[in-house]
């Protein structure tokens, strides 16, 4: 759940509850006390023994007051219910004679209520204070008569202050109520809320700080589906990525110390033959014609070879950028590599390698530059010439279709390369540490230059070792669209 979504729902909760607890306890409230107030006064007298006699009793005198009783008579009368009160045992019971707000005379032990002047005011009615207490009242003409019951219970219930009294009591309860309910529901949403953004954040500011102190491999485990989740995923990329170019860049400064020294060495070995025939040539060491042409034909071809080396060196440089013009075109490739081997197979036979050749890719076409796909293949056929080390050097090739690419495969019969070279075949001035002893047998930048090419070709170059012993080089080329222009 988003965070957005937490605080609109939090929000809505936050009113809700509070009202939803409220209503439940003022709904609560209010159909008890309507069920309490809906008693009549025959039910509440029937439901008490005592009170119901004393009622009984008092209605007798206030039918004969109003008739001319004097103060003599009420006092008598109100003498012997206090007796009869006292004797009886109706000590929670007492009533008192009132005539224009004044209190006469009593029976029993009558206390004053802050609603007597309602009950007063209204004989006949029934008047419920609180602590189970109870108030009557009878209309003897000039004389009110009170009747007071401070131990009421009906049904197991108290009868209280007069509803609407009460009922501003209710409201009062009902609204603390709901403060608290607030106060609570705040509290727990809150929290809840707080907690869905502090764990992530704390999570974001801990990967960050591991990034800072070189922790590169660190990721955030974050797997709710918030607002956090995109961030947590943008910072895990963004660590990948930033793995990615250390790693890239300290696998460029192994690759720049291995180019120094492979330039340096590659540079170093023809020039100090240069050098070397050059200063027998100064010091009279060539002592005859024969002997300076010797001498200077061997200064020649170490300057070609430095030639040689420095224009790969150019090659390599610009297909690495992207700035070596290509002539692209189409071509059938079985065709196109049928008729190349056709022209090389006896040059290359009279040096030492047979080149067998199958094709099952006619008629499909690829986009090259033929120029440079030739200068791929006689560079790996000469690696075969090269490197091979059996008595009867080999290389077969074939040419194949594969899910809509050519597929060339260069397999000789050496006995190949330690896996673990492999993946280095194509780095640049690799040759091995034996093939590195003997510079005339290459520059080591031929494999290098040969994957560029076929990269810019969109196709793929790998190598591994044959089945049956030497080493397998495989180029896939993807297939083009349309007629084949011939070359």
């Amino acid at each position: 759940m988003t965070i957005k979504r937490r605080l609109i729902i939090s929000n809505i909760l936050m009113l809700v509850v509070p009202l939803f607890v409220g209503a439940i306890a003022l709904t609560a409230i209010l159909l008890t006390l309507l069920a309490s107030f809906s008693v009549n006064l025959s039910d509440l007298i029937s439901e008490s023994e005592h009170l119901g006699d004393v009622i009984e009793q008092v209605q007798v005198f206030s039918a004969k007051w109003p008739s001319g009783a004097g103060p003599d008579e009420i006092r008598a009368d109100m003498d012997r219910l206090g007796v009869k009160l006292g004797r009886d045992g109706y000590k929670e019971i007492s009533t008192a004679v009132f005539k224009n707000g004044e209190r006469l005379y009593t029976a029993g032990t009558f206390k004053d209520s802050p609603f007597l002047e309602n009950a007063l005011a209204d004989p006949g009615n029934n008047q419920y204070l609180m602590n189970r207490s109870y108030i009557y009242t009878i209309d003897a003409g000039e004389y009110k008569i009170v009747v007071h019951d401070t131990d009421f219970w009906m049904s197991g219930r108290t009868y209280n202050i007069p509803f609407w009294r009460y009922f501003e009591r209710t409201v009062g309860f009902v609204l603390i109520l709901m403060a608290i309910v607030i106060v609570v529901t705040t509290r727990i949403l809150s929290w809840r809320v707080f907690k869905s953004i502090m764990t992530p954040l704390d999570a974001l500011v801990h990967g960050v700080r591991q990034i800072r102190d070189g922790d590169l491999g660190y990721r955030i485990d974050h797997s709710g589906k918030d607002e956090f989740s995109v961030v947590c995923a943008a910072f895990n990329e963004m660590a990948e990525r930033l793995s990615s170019m250390v790693a890239e860049r300290q696998k460029d400064e192994a690759t720049r110390k291995e180019l120094i020294a492979g330039i340096s060495h590659d540079l170093r070995t023809p020039l100090t033959s240069i050098l070397t025939y050059v200063e027998g040539i100064e010091i009279g060491l060539a002592s005859t014609p024969q002997i300076q042409r010797h001498y200077l034909a061997t200064i020649k071809s170490k300057a070609k070879d430095l030639e040689h080396i420095v224009s790969q060196l150019f090659l390599l440089a610009k297909l690495d950028v992207g700035e070596y013009p290509m002539q692209i075109k189409r071509i059938d490739i079985g065709s196109w590599l049928s008729g190349f081997i056709d022209g090389i197979s006896e040059e290359y036979r009279q040096k030492g390698l047979r080149i067998e050749f199958s094709d099952n890719a006619r008629g499909l076409n690829v986009s090259v530059d033929v120029t440079q796909l030739r200068s791929v293949f006689t560079n790996l056929i000469d690696n075969s010439l090269n490197y091979a080390d059996a008595d009867q050097k080999v290389v077969e090739i074939v040419c194949s279709k594969d899910s809509g690419s050519a597929k060339i495969t260069f397999t000789d019969n050496g006995s190949g390369v330690p896996e673990e070279a492999l993946a280095k075949l194509f780095q640049m001035f690799y040759r091995g540490n034996q093939a590195r002893a003997d510079a005339g047998q290459g520059s080591g930048l031929g494999l290098a230059i040969s994957a560029k090419v076929i990269e810019r070709f969109e196709g793929t170059i790998r190598a591994e070792n044959a089945v049956g012993g030497g080493l397998s080089v495989i180029i896939a080329l993807p297939a083009a669209e349309g007629e084949a222009i011939s070359d």
